[in-house]
C-alpha cells in the first residue's frame, strides 16, 4: 500500500470513528432505557402520593374508630346508671338518657365517615394493588432496555477499537510531513480532506481549478499530495 493509499485509509477511519461516535452518542437503547425509567419514576410518583392520601384517610378512620370505641364504653356506663339502682330521681334519668341519645346520634354520625372513609380507601387500595403489578413489569423493562443498551455498546465499542487498530496501522506508514498536514486541515474539511485530482479538477472542489493551477497539480508525479488552491484541500494527484 502507498503512502497516499495509507492517508486514504487513515482518512476512512477517521470518518467511521466519527459515524460510531455519533451513533453511540445518540443510541434508541439509550432512549429506550429513558423512556422506561421515566414511566418508572411517574408510577412511584403516583405511589408515593396515594399512599400520602391513604395513610391522612387512615389517620382519620383510626381517630373516628377510637372515638366510636369510646362513646361504646361511655354508653356501657351511662346504661349500667340508668337501669341500676343508683337513680334517685326523674330529673337525672332524663339527663342520662338524653346524654345517651346524644351519644348515640355522635356514634351514627362517626360509622357514617368511616364507612364513607372505607368507600375512598377501596379504589385507593385496588390502584396501589395495579401499580405494585405494573411496577415489577416495569423494572423488567428497564433491566431489559439496559442489557440491550449494554450490548449495544460494546458491539459499538468494538468497532471503534477495531479502527483504532487499522488507523493506527495507518498513521506508522504515513511520512511524518504528510501526517502533519492531514492533521493541520482536519478540522476544516472533514471526511473529504483528502481528495483525488480527477480529470482537470479537485474532486472536493466546489469549483473549477484554474486551467493554470489544474496543469501544475497534472505535471506532479502520480500519488504527489498537493493542496488545492480553490478550496484547501489536500489532493493526491
Amino acid at each position: 500500500m502507498t503512502a497516499m493509499e495509507d492517508l486514504f485509509a487513515l482518512q476512512d477511519e477517521d470518518v467511521l470513528r466519527g459515524q460510531l461516535e455519533y451513533r453511540r452518542a445518540r443510541l434508541p437503547e439509550a432512549d429506550a432505557v429513558l423512556a422506561a425509567e421515566t414511566v418508572r419514576v411517574q408510577m412511584s410518583a403516583e405511589v408515593g402520593d396515594l399512599q400520602i392520601q391513604r395513610l391522612d384517610h387512615a389517620r382519620r378512620q383510626n381517630r373516628f374508630e377510637g372515638e366510636v370505641a369510646a362513646i361504646e364504653v361511655r354508653l356501657g356506663e351511662l346504661d349500667q346508671r340508668l337501669y341500676g339502682s343508683a337513680i334517685t330521681s326523674p330529673k337525672e334519668a332524663t339527663a342520662l338518657q338524653n346524654e345517651i341519645g346524644s351519644l348515640r346520634r355522635r356514634q351514627d354520625d362517626l360509622e357514617g365517615q368511616i364507612l364513607e372513609i372505607m368507600e375512598i380507601l377501596e379504589p385507593t387500595d385496588a390502584r396501589l394493588e395495579e401499580l405494585a403489578a405494573a411496577a415489577i413489569v416495569a423494572d423488567a423493562d428497564i433491566a431489559a432496555a439496559k442489557v440491550a443498551l449494554v450490548e449495544t455498546e460494546a458491539a459499538i465499542d468494538g468497532e471503534l477499537a477495531e479502527s483504532a487498530t487499522r488507523r493506527e496501522a495507518a498513521v506508522q506508514s504515513l511520512p511524518a510531513d504528510v501526517l502533519v498536514r492531514y492533521q493541520r486541515s482536519l478540522p476544516s474539511f472533514g471526511a473529504s480532506t483528502v481528495v483525488r485530482f480527477s480529470g482537470t479538477d479537485c474532486s472536493g472542489c466546489p469549483y473549477s481549478m484554474p486551467s493554470m493551477e489544474a496543469d501544475r497539480v497534472k505535471g506532479l508525479d502520480a500519488g504527489t499530495l498537493a493542496e488545492c488552491s480553490e478550496c484547501g484541500r489536500l489532493v493526491v494527484r
